[in-house]
């Protein structure tokens, strides 16, 4: 279970106008592969293929564990922030949320702001960099999607040592402070069904969707080109097929080759419509 705190309109369109007019132009760590352009879940999970052994970790409430005063360390060391840093104040209670409402003081990032991808971004900039120094070192190579920890090498004992490395800084760090969820720890190697981000690693190298789900997309295709489909089934296919087209082009031909290019462009060109019982006046 996630807590949501959605912004009121108002300030969300304050977040957007510094997201896109500053933070975007904001370098962030070669190893961050969410919220950034050019990069995605496909581009996380081809970091590892064709590695033999994947490590899993997981940060705990990752948005709810960045506070102001880790913001406050970015402000001080990037330069195109100063101005923004002169009313420290007014930034924190744009960007971050009480977690105690009550209270009325803003204490960490929220989960629904459109800004708290990036400013996390921002904010682990440095361990970003700690950990691609050390994954260098032992030879393994390390990623990280928000709070979701990557590292594949060619042994165990590189993987174990790496682990142990970076938690004993987390431990001693006196900034930012994150700690690992152990029950989404994972450790796989080869022969076992090793996933990135919701996409398989095959044996042969390869990023795939994964069996389990060609099977349903082929199963919704096939009902949609016999018209035997309802509404949210196909709302399900169109988005399955999309999702196929970024993870996996090859997959997508194959459909194309099975059902036709007719059925699949059908199927994309599909637009859901969403009756919320208003009438043209209320509009």
């Amino acid at each position: 279970m996630r807590t949501i705190a959605h912004p009121a309109q108002e300030l969300k369109i304050i977040q957007r106008i510094l997201l896109h007019n500053v933070f975007d132009s904001l370098p962030v760590s070669e190893i961050a592969t969410a919220y950034v352009t050019g990069r995605g879940i496909f581009f996380n999970a081809r970091q590892h293929a064709g590695r033999g052994w994947l490590l899993k970790l997981d940060f705990k409430n990752f948005f709810h564990s960045i506070k102001p005063s880790d913001w406050d360390r970015v402000v001080r060391r990037t330069p195109d922030l100063s101005e923004l840093g002169k009313d420290r104040e007014s930034l924190h209670r744009i960007l971050f949320w009480g977690l105690v409402p009550k209270h009325n003081v803003p204490t960490c990032l929220s989960i629904g702001a459109p800004t708290s991808p990036s400013v996390s971004n921002l904010v682990c900039v440095k361990l970003d960099e700690w950990m691609v120094d050390q994954a260098k070192t032992l030879g393994v190579r390390v990623t990280r999607y928000a709070d979701d920890i990557t590292v594949s090498g060619q042994t165990i004992a590189s993987l174990m040592q790496f682990e142990k490395l970076l938690k004993a800084k987390l431990a001693r760090n006196a900034g930012l402070r994150l700690s690992f969820n152990e029950k989404k720890r994972g450790l796989y190697g080869p022969g076992e069904l090793r996933m990135v981000t919701g996409l398989v690693l095959t044996p042969e190298g390869d990023v795939s969707i994964g069996r389990m789900r060609k099977r349903e997309i082929h199963s919704l295709v096939h009902k949609f080109s016999l018209g035997n489909q309802d509404y949210s089934e196909t709302l399900r296919a169109k988005g399955l097929v999309a999702f196929s087209m970024s993870a996996e082009p090859g997959f997508l031909q194959s459909l194309e080759q099975k059902y036709g290019p007719e059925v699949i462009g059908r199927l994309m060109k599909f637009e859901p419509l969403i009756d919320f019982g208003l009438s043209d006046h209320d509009i």
